[in-house]
């Protein structure tokens, strides 16, 4: 049993586990999420629900998860019509302890025609507010399963740090008969403030060089999850409720998809955020697990995500997740976006890492990146066959009929794949050396 109430188990361990189906499977109520939530609370990670109805009168009512009482929708006049648009600002919900991520789930019905944006934002002291922050790409599920629940659910925000925060809804129609309902709102607040940084890990121990073939010494690290330098809060057991079977090897990797978090840029603490991360797909989508297989920060470090060895099913690409390893700047990179430095352009680090990351990848499992492959599963509901480079953006997945609609991972970190993989596939023929996929796969 680790130090943090998550038992640290070997590779043998997830040999064990009994295979859990579906996505957002969730973790349910009492005792299961308790002890999940406990667990995460003694590694330093806290989060707290704030369940709200939006009401078309103004007014935000506090409400419990079961409550689907709210009514906003569009302003309809005396002939029938909705109005084109409409927006709807939350009050403000103080929390006496401060967070640093807000993750956005609602029940709404959004009929075709229609749209619901949410946007975020987050204050110290009530008085001086960071912008409104659109919320990341939404989530399905893991695996290439269909989602079971009716509520949405979006990727977290980063707020930097924040005691209050409110959340803002614009309804849109282009059919005057038709409107959304949004009937709850639900942030997830998260706390991993108390996360050790980047120097703390550094003290702990050796960190781990990563430097893929040829180019000099290395300039960043691989940051495992476990071990003195470690970021990670520890491993969900495979004879836990909240366990999500890796399947290693069963889909051996055919793609690398590249994403980015779509949060604010060059976090405070990239450990926080890491854990952060891990919290809310792990324990509020229920996923047990990080859904990434790779993180890679604004120096160019890289972050192990998700466990389980080589060619896990991860959680990142909506019914394209098997054969596809994700990689996932953090940081906003489409311009114009809120909390976007200027040029919304990542930094140097980041994307050679990404390359070599990807290039490491390509070259351990046989791919050329400057070829296209199909995905080798067929077509089903929102997923049709699909053709992409074997480095892809987020993007390319939501061509077609498919159900992904995405920004993913930004035009300014887009425009940058041709060369990303003509630089992977230049340097594949100095990779010799597969040590550090030896030490991801260790345990």
């Amino acid at each position: 049993m680790s130090k943090n109430g998550f038992p640290s188990i070997g590779r043998r361990g997830f040999l064990k586990g009994s295979l859990v189906t579906g996505a957002l499977v969730g973790l349910g109520g009492g005792k299961a999420l308790a002890n999940a939530r406990l667990a995460a609370a003694s590694a330093g990670i806290r989060a707290q629900d704030w369940h709200s109805l939006p009401m078309n009168d103004g007014r935000t009512v506090n409400s419990v998860p079961e409550d689907l009482g709210g009514d906003f929708q569009l302003p309809r006049a005396s002939t029938g019509a909705f109005a084109s648009s409409h927006t709807f600002v939350s009050e403000v919900h103080w929390s006496s302890s401060p967070y640093n991520l807000v993750g956005m789930h609602w029940q709404a019905s959004v009929p075709e025609g229609t749209s619901l944006a949410v946007e975020v934002r987050g204050s110290v002291d009530g008085n001086t507010w960071g912008e409104w922050l659109p919320v990341g790409h939404l989530l399905e599920g893991r695996g290439d399963e269909e989602r079971l629940s009716d509520e949405t659910f979006s990727d977290a925000v980063e707020l930097g740090r924040a005691h209050a925060m409110q959340y803002r809804l614009t309804l849109e129609t282009t059919d005057p008969s038709l409107s959304p309902v949004v009937r709850r709102v639900t942030a997830t607040q998260i706390d991993s403030l108390d996360s050790p940084r980047l120097e703390d890990l550094d003290a702990r121990g050796q960190s781990i060089p990563f430097r893929v073939g040829n180019g000099g010494s290395p300039t960043a690290r691989l940051i495992l999850r476990d071990g003195p330098g470690g970021w990670g809060p520890g491993y969900i057991a495979p004879d836990s409720d909240q366990y999500w079977e890796p399947h290693a090897g069963v889909y051996p990797v055919r793609f690398v998809t590249i994403h980015h978090t779509a949060w604010a840029n060059n976090p405070e603490n990239p450990v926080a955020t890491m854990r952060g991360v891990w919290y809310y797909h792990a324990i509020t989508l229920g996923w047990g697990d990080i859904g990434y297989h790779f993180l890679v920060d604004q120096y160019g470090n890289v972050y192990q995500g998700r466990d389980g060895g080589d060619s896990t099913e991860g959680g990142h690409v909506s019914r394209y997740n098997n054969y596809n390893l994700g990689i996932c700047l953090m940081g906003q990179f489409e311009p114009g976006a809120p909390n976007v430095p200027p040029g919304g352009e990542p930094t140097a680090q980041a994307i050679d890492s990404a390359m070599r990351m990807a290039a490491l990848e390509c070259a351990y499992h046989g791919l050329n990146p400057l070829e296209q492959g199909v995905y080798p599963k067929p077509t089903a509901s929102c997923r049709p066959q699909l053709t992409n480079f074997r480095i892809s953006g987020h993007r390319d997945w939501g061509r077609g009929t498919s159900c992904i609609r995405t920004a993913c991972p930004g035009i300014n970190v887009y425009k940058r794949l041709p060369a990303i993989r003509e630089a992977a596939a230049a340097l594949i023929p100095s990779i010799k050396d597969f040590h550090l996929m030896e030490i991801l796969n260790r345990r």
